[in-house]
C-alpha cells in the first residue's frame, strides 16, 4: 500500500484498510511523520519565536521553548498509545500500536478541517465550537479504532498473537 492508500483509505474505507494494516501493511512512520507535520503545522508561529529566543537568550532557552512547543501533541500522543494499549489488551495482536495509531487520523482530519474552516472565516472558533470539534473528532477516531479492533480479531491467532 502507499502512503496516500494507508492514510486515506482510513477515513474513506477503514474496514478494508485495516485489515490490510492488519495483517502487516501498517508502517508506525506513516502517524509518526504526521505527528511531526502537525505539530509545525500548527505551532509554526513558535517555532519561530523559539529561533529568536535562542538568537537572543542563547540555546538553553530556545531548547526550553521548542519543549514547550513540543507538548502541544502530547493529547495526541498519549491518545495514541491508549488506543494502542486498549487493541494490544483485547486483540493481543503483535502491530497493535502500529494500527492503532492509524484510528488517530480521522481525528487529525476533523481537526485540520476545524482549522482551515476558522481560519477562512477570519476568527478563532468559540470555546463551544471547539469543544463540538475535538468531540467529533474523537467519536470518528473511536468509531474507526472499534472497526480496527474487529479486523485485528479476525486475523488467525496463530500469526498475529504475542508470544
Amino acid at each position: 500500500m502507499r502512503f496516500d492508500e494507508r492514510i486515506g483509505g482510513v477515513l474513506v474505507a477503514p474496514r478494508a484498510t485495516f485489515a490490510r494494516l492488519a495483517a502487516g501493511e501498517a508502517r508506525p512512520s506513516d502517524v509518526a511523520l504526521l505527528v511531526v507535520l502537525r505539530l509545525v503545522a500548527g505551532e509554526l508561529d513558535r517555532f519561530a519565536r523559539a529561533v529568536a529566543v535562542m538568537r537572543e537568550f542563547g540555546v538553553g532557552a530556545a531548547a526550553q521553548e521548542i519543549l514547550m512547543v513540543s507538548s502541544a501533541v502530547m493529547p495526541d500522543v498519549v491518545g495514541i498509545l491508549a488506543a494502542g494499549v486498549m487493541l494490544q489488551l483485547f486483540a493481543r495482536a503483535k502491530n497493535a500500536f502500529d494500527v492503532a495509531a492509524y484510528a488517530w487520523i480521522p481525528y487529525l482530519a476533523v481537526q485540520l478541517a476545524a482549522a482551515l474552516y476558522f481560519s477562512a472565516r477570519g476568527h478563532a472558533p468559540s470555546a463551544r465550537a471547539r469543544t463540538v470539534v475535538e468531540c467529533a473528532g474523537v467519536a470518528w477516531a473511536v468509531a474507526v479504532w472499534i472497526v480496527a479492533l474487529v479486523e485485528v480479531r479476525k486475523l488467525p491467532a496463530t500469526a498475529e498473537s504475542v508470544t
